[in-house]
């Protein structure tokens, strides 16, 4: 995977920041301005995006319009804008089983080329067509109230419990999207009889997940998975917490991609290099969502920091999402 990585990043000659000199990228950057607005499809956009846009907004000059829903809508909507001919955003953020399909439909241009891939932990892998910008771990949120402390769960296994039984909301595992990639590894790692059985708990399947975190701080649910911690974070003072399983968490690592026939394509490029930067990273840092450049997780809050450094269980990924998905659609009925 490093290999490749750095094999890309030459390819592309970004890693060594050879891609753009100064005057190169200055011109960039008068270019991005005159554009005057950047607008992207994503389906993992969350609060911890919202200081950073608005810094970048003040600094340039451009607004930033965010399109959000769930994977497979945005999909859907990038699709649509590409056999029209007529591109509404400039850039889609991707995860890695979703490169494929967007690289062969031709939705998606080449790499984006920005100078502060550079900054990039040896251990992110990179498509050949996106660039990532941080990691979404998922875990659990649970109702301190209605969930004691005797009783967290802290492996995913303890979500068969029967007394959850009906009392708990899932991510739709048989979509692209958090439940999917919920889905993947833990079938990996538990085999099938793991969701037989988690199927038997009746969970409410949701498609809304910062309205079911609210069912579950109000207690109408004990618990939902998987979630994220920026959405739990914004509960504080409310009964709910973040659980990561001993396992390690699911996640999801959104990229940048830039779409072919961009409207503003070098505003969408400055974007990419802004968000790449050492304080936005801090601040998704801070927010509970894992940085991937160089030396910003130690300098985290002490609050988040012990999740930014859990274990990753696994995620969906580009050759097992299809029959995932399968298989998924053929348990939870």
């Amino acid at each position: 995977m490093r290999k490749r990585l750095i094999a890309a990043c030459a390819a592309v000659a970004v890693c060594s920041g050879s891609a753009y000199g100064q005057d190169e990228w200055t011109k960039v950057v008068e270019a991005a301005k005159k554009e005057g607005s950047v607008v992207y499809y994503t389906a993992l956009g969350g609060p911890h995006e919202d200081e950073p846009l608005k810094r970048f907004e003040q600094r340039y000059g451009i607004r930033v319009t965010k399109l959000v829903g769930r994977a497979s809508e945005m999909r859907e909507r990038a699709l649509a804008d590409h056999r029209a001919g007529k591109p509404t955003a400039d850039l889609y953020v991707v995860t890695q089983p979703t490169v494929p399909g967007v690289i062969s439909e031709g939705v998606v241009d080449a790499k984006v080329q920005v100078p502060n891939m550079a900054n990039l932990l040896p251990s992110v892998t990179s498509s050949a067509a996106s660039v990532p910008i941080s990691i979404t771990p998922y875990g659990i949120l649970i109702n301190t109230r209605l969930v004691p402390p005797a009783e967290e769960p802290k492996s995913w296994k303890d979500l068969l419990n029967p007394k959850w039984a009906g009392k708990m909301l899932a991510d739709d595992l048989r979509v692209p999207g958090a439940g999917q990639a919920f889905f993947e590894p833990t079938y990996k790692a538990f085999g099938r009889e793991f969701h037989e059985k988690l199927a038997a708990q009746k969970a409410v399947i949701t498609r809304g997940n910062r309205e079911g975190e609210m069912q579950v701080a109000r207690g109408e649910y004990a618990m939902i998975y998987p979630q994220i911690l920026p959405f739990a974070l914004r509960l504080k003072g409310l009964p709910a917490k973040f659980v990561i399983p001993e396992e390690g968490a699911t996640y999801a690592q959104p990229e940048f991609a830039l779409i072919k026939g961009a409207p503003h394509p070098n505003a969408a490029r400055l974007l990419v290099n802004f968000f790449l930067e050492d304080e936005t990273q801090l601040a998704f840092a801070n927010s509970g969502v894992r940085p991937v450049v160089k030396g910003v997780v130690e300098k985290a809050n002490d609050d988040v920091r012990r999740y930014l450094t859990a274990k990753l269980l696994g995620s969906s990924t580009a050759e097992g999402q299809p029959p995932a998905l399968k298989i998924a659609a053929e348990i939870y009925k």
